[in-house]
């Protein structure tokens, strides 16, 4: 091709591509125009060609899939004007506000809005809401309905000199706060719950504390135990101890009881409940303790999961309701004694008095005068055995005195020394400024006696004995151990280095007759008597002793603050007096009456007889003389010696009064008339009973006008 050909084609091709250019940009112009008239609003549809034909867009068409969107979502849309002029909302809007959507459209939108959403209109009416701005307010519904809701706000930027339009999302938040406060009250009632349980379980952890009591908690899968402090400590571990299990438990019980405690925790997996007491020693002193396990199984498909439940140390407690048993049981031997007592005087009494009235009667033999005078001091050994039993029952009758013991030591040393002999080195200790007592002083020096003598006999190749005194104050523990009331006391302690007595054999020291002498070395009485004696004076007696390690009484009388008594005046040696008054004798046993009667008549009285206090009342009431009322205290049918005296002190010229018992007479006798009775102890000889009367009649007979 040649250069003018050449030429030719470049011009052709520049005309086509200026006619492309220029169809190019008049449908850029249409384009334009069409879009002008568009946001103009100047068209309803837009025809597009294309492949497949010629398609007509309208404006509904067009934002269809917005309008839908915004028909079905749950929050309300609505469109404002810059003034609050409401230009379009979705029916959810008007269903939150309670209107048509139609009665809504060109209304202005604070007609809805409370008193409180002032800064919701400053946003609408700004000119510029960027960027979107969010808050919650209140919008007044229709009938005074206010509606919870949260509001977006953002401007719709549509031409410069167009109106200005916002657009606003409104979310109602009725549910939300509702489902808020549900919320806000059930984690109110979970706080509360949980600060309840806290209490509860505070207050079980006090009161388990309180008790002494520990809670566990084994887990049966993993064999783990959750425990408290209380429980570890039981055990004997302060520091808590980071694992514990049942085999960690067992462990710490005695060898012989280890099986049992297996056992009870198998068989609580089947019967739902655990209960046993058993003996642990302790890991810290080694101590060994008797612990109280009570538990509950639970269950989770039939299965036993867990078994929950408390321990306490019992061991103080065992003690005193041993302390208790053993109480009991001197309770009752005492009472079985003390009747066994008082049938035995009286057989003692009409022995004596028989041998009384025979030793007048017989021929001044010296060899019956020395079988009489045998019989005799029977008759006084068999009154001092009586003495003591009565003691261990506390049916004696003391003589109390308020007492300086410490003072009394130089007798009670003399004393010693003459009871356990040389081989034994007696020493005596008292405290400085020594509590007084108000206790009976014969029978304190016999108690110490008794305990001497045990103590001599313990130590039969010599050995040493001390007797200590000192104060002492008891506290509520020991107290509950021996039945006994806390506080001040008076300790008279007598101590040997003897072979000492085992537990076992401590356990029945105080029960009359128990001896571990040989037979005839020993009535069993001794520790009786002590035992009595201390309990009378309302004080108690405990031993302190060990196999192998001496043996230790300590006799505790409790501190009195009274004056000390002025000391007695001096005997005079027993005298026969005779008389001639008519002596009214009561007395049940008839042997009694019968030797008692022939004693009176030996003496010069004139003697009636009756056998019951109500016989003795028709005797005087009869109209029968009586100057004097010999009768027994403990009498049958109803009417005691006491409540005859009584019944005699309302009679115009009552009779004189002499009491006599082999009893528990001073116990019965009313504060009224114990200063003014006299009383006479059975058995008695002819010599006592006849001093006796005669210090009746010459007393002065007032006790009657102060009835």
């Amino acid at each position: 091709m040649d250069r003018r050909d050449s030429r030719l084609l470049d011009d052709t091709r520049e005309e086509e591509l200026t006619r492309e250019v220029a169809a190019l940009r008049a449908r850029l112009d249409e384009a334009e125009e069409t879009l002008d008239a568009i946001r103009n609003g100047d068209v309803d549809a837009v025809v597009v060609g294309g492949p497949s034909g010629q398609l007509v867009y309208t404006l509904e068409n067009a934002d269809r899939p917005y309008r839908v969107l915004i028909e079905q979502m749950q929050e309300g849309a609505v469109t404002l004007s810059g003034d609050g002029a409401v230009l379009y909302c979705n029916q959810r809007f008007a269903t939150i506000v309670g209107m048509e959507r139609e009665e809504l459209l060109g209304g202005s939108i604070d007609r809805f809005l409370a008193d409180d959403a002032t800064e919701l209109l400053d946003w609408i009416a700004t000119s510029d809401v960027v960027p979107p701005r969010s808050g919650e307010f209140a919008l007044q519904a229709v009938g005074g309905r206010r509606v919870p809701v949260n509001i977006s706000l953002v401007e719709l930027k549509v031409d410069q000199d167009a109106t200005r339009v916002v657009c606003a999302v409104v979310t109602d938040l009725t549910q939300n706060r509702r489902r808020s406060e549900e919320l806000a009250a059930a984690v109110t009632r979970l706080g509360a719950e949980v600060e309840e349980r806290r209490r509860v379980e505070d207050s079980l952890r006090l009161a388990l504390d309180a008790a002494g009591m520990g809670n566990w908690e084994l887990d049966l899968v993993s064999g783990e135990a959750r425990r408290s402090a209380r429980h570890d400590a039981i055990f004997g571990h302060p520091d808590r101890i980071p694992r514990w299990g049942l085999d960690d438990a067992i462990a710490q019980f005695v060898p012989e009881d280890r099986a049992a405690v297996r056992q009870a925790f198998e068989d609580a997996q089947a019967t739902g409940s655990l209960k046993l007491e058993r003996r642990i020693v302790r890991a810290d002193d080694q101590s060994t303790r008797w612990i109280n396990i009570q538990g509950k199984t639970f269950y989770e498909h039939g299965r036993a999961v867990r078994i929950s439940g408390v321990v306490s140390d019992v061991t103080e407690q065992r003690a005193i309701e041993d302390q208790l048993r053993q109480s009991q049981k001197m309770e009752a031997v005492g009472q079985l004694t003390g009747g066994i007592a008082h049938d035995f005087n009286n057989l003692l009494l009409v022995i004596g008095g028989s041998l009384d009235m025979l030793v007048r009667r017989i021929p001044d033999d010296e060899r019956l005068t020395r079988l009489i005078e045998a019989a005799k001091g029977g008759v006084a050994r068999g009154a001092k055995l009586n003495g003591q039993l009565l003691a261990f029952s506390r049916r004696q009758d003391l003589r109390y005195e308020v007492l300086d013991i410490g003072a009394l030591l130089p007798s009670f040393e003399h004393l010693l020394d003459r009871a356990v002999g040389e081989s034994v080195r007696v020493r005596v200790e008292s405290e400085p400024g020594l509590w007084l007592c108000n206790t009976d002083p014969h029978q304190l020096e016999t108690a110490i006696l008794n305990l001497a003598i045990n103590a001599r006999d313990a130590m039969p190749e010599g050995g040493r004995l001390t007797l200590r005194t000192e104060n002492r104050v008891v506290d509520e523990e020991l107290a509950l151990r021996v039945d006994a009331a806390a506080g001040e006391y008076v300790v008279i302690s007598v101590t040997d280095t003897g072979s000492g007595m085992p537990a076992e054999v401590v356990a029945h020291a105080f029960e009359p007759f128990f001896t571990t002498k040989e037979v005839g070395k020993g009535t069993g009485l001794g520790l009786s008597q002590v035992y009595g004696f201390a309990k009378q004076s309302d004080g108690f007696v405990t031993i302190d002793s060990e196999a192998g390690r001496g043996t230790a009484v300590l006799i505790h009388l409790p501190r009195t603050r009274q004056a000390v008594s002025a000391p007695p005046e001096a005997g005079t040696a027993d005298a026969m007096e005779s008389g001639k008054e008519v002596v009214l004798l009561v007395e049940d046993d008839p042997d009694v009456r019968a030797v008692t009667s022939a004693m009176l008549r030996d003496l010069g009285y004139e003697v009636l007889e009756a056998s019951t206090a109500r016989a003795a009342l028709k005797v005087i009431d009869g109209g029968t003389p009586v100057d004097l009322v010999f009768t027994d205290v403990i009498m049958p049918f109803g009417m005691s010696g006491i409540e005859l005296a009584q019944e005699l002190g309302k009679r115009s010229a009552p009779p004189r009064i002499l009491l006599t018992s082999g009893y528990t007479a001073q116990r019965v006798i009313p504060d009224e008339l114990g200063t003014q009775l006299r009383l006479l102890r059975k058995p008695y000889t002819q010599p006592e009973l006849s001093k006796a009367v005669r210090e009746a009649f010459q007393s002065p007979k007032i006790w009657a006008e102060r009835i």
